[in-house]
């Protein structure tokens, strides 16, 4: 595959367009300006052949975080590079992995085998909440992992950018901070890299703060050369523009004028500003003889994919009319005869209007248009300015650049930015005192457009109880985005639960514990709030249809798949303890300390010998806490009645035979991994007398489960010389472990404490400086996934002999 035209041609069925090699010859650069319909997502195929053909491959990011602005984006998107992949026979070889909150069927996968290529495409707020150490729809524990792995190695392209200027402008001040040389700036392990895509190139948008506008030789454009053929023609397609006579506001009258413009056998599209008018719009079309399909972003992804593939088919004899919202901007792949559009900010009309003729062959496509009844969710002098510019257009006939071309007035965007101090906060992933999180959305999109994930689903419990607390809530295709101003209408009628992750216990949602943007929800169908043909609709209080079960949580002894070892599987202290056999401290120590060696050496040259010397005896010392007679104690009683001798004398043990969960003295939060730390503080202080950093390793043995980082406090002590079951001065006795004799470890919780001569969080606080948030974080995920790897590896070992 020396050739990207053939390698491009084998994906695709057709030759690239000239611009499209460029990118794989001369690289990803900071901006593609391109016009709608261009084919800008074949940049995903520039990336993967330099990152598997390239002159320098290792220079290109192992990873390509593809960020879209729409789920209905998301998924057309990632169906078309698992068909690629499947093409040039290369999915077993490059991971795909699709975010839009949640676990996805593929998360474990990419998390496990960070050394892989993998692409990674998902919602712009699921993506950059992760790169801000507070991941949307995630466990708290794993928000370091999915830092580092979108951070570290890894290169963003993030598509429609005026569509997401928060979530741009974080992006574009995260790369200063990751790749610039300046002081205050911390570059990342591996590569790190942003290519921001659009029609239109906005200094406004691009130059922020602490990453100067783009040159011009770091921005590329579809060149004269460039247009020939496909391109061509998509480029020259025009629609005449006419000013539809239906006063603003008027929905039974616009339906009307649209069904009596409709072109039998052709699409139809009709784009609304509110969801409201969509709505109303389409409940006067659903009525007729055409066939008419509702879009929008509210729609669970199960029943959002059936509309798409509905939408996709070939019109038939009676055509079909597509009502939505401004999701249809965002590059969905609809071809319409006709478009009729209330008047919008100028871009979005640009975006709306190049889903009119999009492949140019037609010769009288027509763009309708009237002014909406409220400027809302617009500036109204965005509005004003779309209004009259449309007025002098009337009757004539433009190409999408010809509409790009003209000089609109717009009002910028005010956004939240992200300064340097921000991001060092964030690497504290502790929740207050509260259990309360910080909240990034206003990083990440509009503060009067923060969702959370809604699942209607079924669970077993007693009446009128949330659902039990090793249940989780339905992967995403079925969970729909509530906007939290519209999810209070369901709340105060019904019960909505959360997962709180610190009690491990589900707790309803009311004024006084509301709801925090990203979060995952459940509910009951008979709250009501959805319908299949609508979406998301808090005034519906019919029973949800086709609502499926809570699942839930997996057992790690029932997995047949290494690569399902995961936060799920090996993230929690009960989980982490299972295995198909018991399996000595020895031995899993011994397995993890391989698997970091031969991860760090698949990453190489991302760490110096130094860093990967501290990951590896991290590994390899992370589980001395186990040793510990509490915990012991707890996991060998575990063991079946007749095989109680065995397990007594084999101590120590670091995982059990068994599926129950451990359980402690007077119900106490027993930590293992504080004990390592004290270990390794006390009798066992001499495993580090050689190695080079040995706080370094300090940190990633206490921070190998995600719970305890920053700051080490237990969310159910209230006495002040007790921590997480552990008591100050207590004596236990420890035995003789890697090569140390038998000693007795003393407890002291000085560093942990307010005042204290030592202190944990600023020693933890001095390593995030010294190494920077994005290394640090990239150094526990080797650690982490080291563990996962060795368990998963070690469990399919086992089941094969059993076998």
């Amino acid at each position: 595959m020396a050739s990207f035209g053939a390698f491009f041609e084998l994906a695709t069925g057709h030759p690239p367009y000239g611009y499209q090699a460029r990118l794989a010859q001369d690289g990803l650069p900071a901006v593609v300006q391109a016009p709608t319909g261009s084919g800008k997502t074949a940049i995903i195929l520039a990336w993967l052949w330099r990152r598997l053909h390239g002159p320098d491959p290792e220079s290109t990011p192992r990873r390509l975080v593809f960020a879209l602005p729409q789920r209905t984006l998301v998924e057309q998107v990632s169906r078309e590079v698992d068909l690629w992949l499947g093409r040039l026979g290369l999915a077993d070889t490059v991971a795909l992995h699709v975010v839009m909150g949640g676990a996805g069927g593929s998360q474990r996968a990419w998390r496990m085998a960070p050394h892989r290529p993998a692409i990674v495409v998902g919602t712009v707020d699921s993506l950059v909440s992760k790169a801000l150490n507070r991941g949307y729809g995630i466990s708290r524990a794993t928000y370091p992992i999915d830092f580092a792995l979108v951070t570290n190695g890894a290169h963003w392209v993030i598509d429609e950018i005026q569509l997401a200027p928060e979530s741009t402008t974080t992006l574009r001040q995260l790369a200063a901070f990751a790749t610039a040389s300046a002081p205050g700036s911390w570059p990342t392990a591996e590569p790190f890299a942003l290519t921001c895509m659009s029609a239109t190139v906005s200094r406004e948008l691009l130059a922020t703060v602490d990453n100067p506008m783009p040159s011009e030789d770091d921005i590329m454009r579809v060149e004269p050369a460039d247009r020939v053929g496909e391109l061509a023609r998509r480029l020259n397609a025009e629609r005449t523009i006419r000013r539809l006579p239906v006063e603003a506001g008027d929905y039974r009258s616009l339906a009307e004028a649209v069904q009596e413009r409709h072109r039998p056998g052709t699409l139809t599209l009709v784009v609304l500003n509110t969801l409201t008018a969509a709505r109303n719009v389409h409940a006067v079309l659903s009525n007729g003889a055409t066939p008419c399909t509702l879009l929008h972003s509210r729609f669970r992804g199960v029943d959002r994919k059936a509309l798409l593939d509905r939408m996709l088919e070939q019109p038939g004899e009676r055509g079909h009319i597509v009502v939505s919202t401004q999701v249809i901007e965002a590059g969905v792949d609809l071809d319409a005869a006709m478009l009729c559009t209330e008047a919008a900010p100028w871009p979005s009309v640009v975006q709306r209007a190049g889903r009119c003729n999009r492949a140019g062959r037609l010769t009288d496509a027509e763009l309708w248009w009237l002014p909406p009844a409220k400027p809302e969710p617009y500036e109204e002098l965005d509005i004003e300015a779309t209004v009259a510019e449309l007025e002098a257009l009337e009757g004539m006939a433009l190409t999408g650049e010809g509409l790009l071309q003209r000089t609109v007035a717009s009002q910028p965007a005010q956004v939240t930015v992200l300064r340097r101090g921000d991001l060092l906060d964030l690497f504290d992933t502790t929740p207050d005192l509260t259990g309360a999180d910080v909240d990034v959305s206003p990083y990440v999109r509009d503060a009067e457009d923060s969702d959370v994930q809604l699942a209607w689903t079924r669970w077993e419990s007693d009446a009128g109880k949330g659902p039990p607390p090793n249940a989780r809530a339905p992967e995403t295709q079925w969970r729909c985005r509530v906007p939290l101003r519209e999810l209070r209408s369901l709340t105060k009628r019904a019960a909505v639960w959360r997962l709180e992750q610190g009690r491990g216990a589900w707790t309803r949602v009311t004024d006084a514990s509301p709801a925090r943007p990203g979060e995952v929800l459940v509910t009951a169908p008979e709250t009501g709030g959805y319908d299949q043909e609508v979406g998301l609709d808090p005034s519906s209080r019919r029973l949800v249809p086709e609502c499926p079960a809570m699942p839930v949580r997996p057992d790690p002894t029932l997995g047949t798949d290494p690569a399902s070892g995961g936060e799920e599987a090996y993230g929690q202290e009960a989980n982490s303890t299972m295995q198909r056999s018991w399996l000595s401290l020895d031995q899993h120590s011994e397995d993890v300390r391989d698997q970091a060696g031969a991860l760090i050496d698949a990453l190489r040259p991302a760490f110096v010998e130094e860093l990967r010397e501290a990951a590896v005896v991290a590994g390899h010392l992370h589980d001395l806490g186990k040793a510990h007679p509490t915990w012991q104690d707890a996991l060998c009683a575990l063991a079946d009645d007749g095989d109680r001798q065995r397990i007594e004398a084999g101590r120590p043990w670091a995982k059990s035979g068994s599926r129950r969960s451990l359980t402690f003295p007077r119900g106490q939060a027993f930590r293992h991994e504080l004990a390592s730390l004290l270990l390794l503080d006390g009798p066992l202080r001499g495993l580090l007398d050689h190695v080079a950093e040995p706080d370094l390793v300090r940190y990633l043995v206490l921070a190998h489960h995600g719970r305890l980082r920053i700051q080490v406090r237990g969310p159910e002590d209230t006495d002040s010389k007790a921590l997480l079951g552990l008591r100050d001065g207590e004596v236990a006795a420890i035995p003789a472990l890697f090569g140390q004799p038998a000693s007795e470890l003393t407890v002291e919780l000085e560093q942990f404490s307010l005042g204290g001569q030592r202190s944990w969080t600023r020693m933890a606080l001095a390593l995030r400086d010294r190494f920077g948030p994005f290394v640090l974080a990239y150094l526990e995920t080797v650690v982490r996934i080291a563990d996962w790897r060795a368990s998963a590896l070690r469990d399919t070992a086992t089941s094969e002999e059993t076998a």
